[in-house]
């Protein structure tokens, strides 16, 4: 797996997570993305590896089951964690509360990508040097277009990550007050944002994953898979004690900005994210009603 979360659970993170921390768009858009996912995320995968005709196939059949497994095991306990979203959104939770939603959605992750691993596994020995080099240059391709966004110098990279997150805050919440829009500020400067290190450490993920690739290249399928564990173990808890440390503040002053806001809201507000929230519920449970 190219180096990010894939798709298929990143639609439903958001999804769990909203309620508490930040705004994924309309219902609709969560069963579109899901039902969807397979096909989309073997397109974004070949984006980087340009499959062969025998790795592609492969690859669809492994995302298709995995969505069929994902359907019948996970999503009941998304819909576990929306529901403790909802019962949070109800009461007035601290920070810590919120980042204990937050670590179980993480968790969630981990057990899906540890699932796909297997089928990872036996793709990754097959693929051939000039793949491995498109890969590289796909990367490069996303990290010119990452610098010119975060590492520019004309810009304040605090200013356009608290206008991100109110655009998502007020999908799920409306439009929030001057006082509200103050208190945010406030809290993202407080947060900080080093960029130059969050830059070191997606370099620092491509090149391990283009690397172990590499390494993996005609290798026996219980190796691959081994090696791959380590790439989604890095992943999530970077080798990096800097950067786990910055992860670490920056998702501790996230969940106190937003139980912050939550205390600040207003009836309407609380009423939105209500309406939000069970919106996600009944689409998830509408997923696991269908038959793929």
């Amino acid at each position: 797996m190219a180096g990010r979360v894939p798709g298929i659970i990143r639609a439903l993170r958001r999804a769990v997570l909203l309620g508490a921390l930040l705004a994924l768009g309309g219902c609709s858009a969560l069963r579109l993305s899901y039902n969807s996912a397979p096909e989309l995320l073997h397109w974004w995968l070949d984006g980087f590896a340009d499959f062969d005709k025998a790795q592609s196939q492969r690859v669809r059949t492994d995302l298709a089951e995995l969505a069929r497994w994902h359907r019948r095991e996970e999503l009941p306990l998304v819909a576990e964690l929306l529901q403790s979203a909802q019962a949070l959104a109800s009461q007035l939770p601290n920070g810590a509360q919120i980042c204990a939603l937050y670590e179980r959605s993480v968790v969630r992750m981990e057990v899906v990508v540890e699932h796909a691993l297997p089928a990872a596994a036996a793709v990754a020995p097959t693929l051939q040097a000039g793949q491995l080099r498109t890969m590289a240059a796909a990367f490069d391709k996303n990290n010119r277009k990452w610098r010119e966004e975060w590492l520019s110098t004309d810009g304040d990279s605090i200013a356009r990550r608290t206008q991100k997150i109110r655009e998502r805050l007020e999908d799920i919440y409306g439009p929030l007050s001057p006082g509200q829009m103050h208190q945010l500020q406030a809290n993202m400067e407080k947060s900080g944002a080093d960029e130059p290190l969050h830059y070191r450490e997606i370099l620092r993920r491509q090149q391990e994953i283009v690397d172990t690739l590499a390494k993996l290249r005609q290798a026996d399928a219980s190796t691959a898979q081994t090696a791959l564990a380590g790439l989604a173990k890095g992943y999530f808890h970077s080798p990096d004690a800097a950067y786990r440390a910055y992860k670490d503040h920056s998702v501790e002053q996230t969940c106190e900005a937003m139980a912050e806001l939550h205390r600040s809201a207003t009836a309407q507000q609380r009423k939105n994210m209500a309406n939000a929230l069970q919106g996600y519920s009944r689409d998830v449970h509408a997923l696991m009603a269908q038959t793929p």
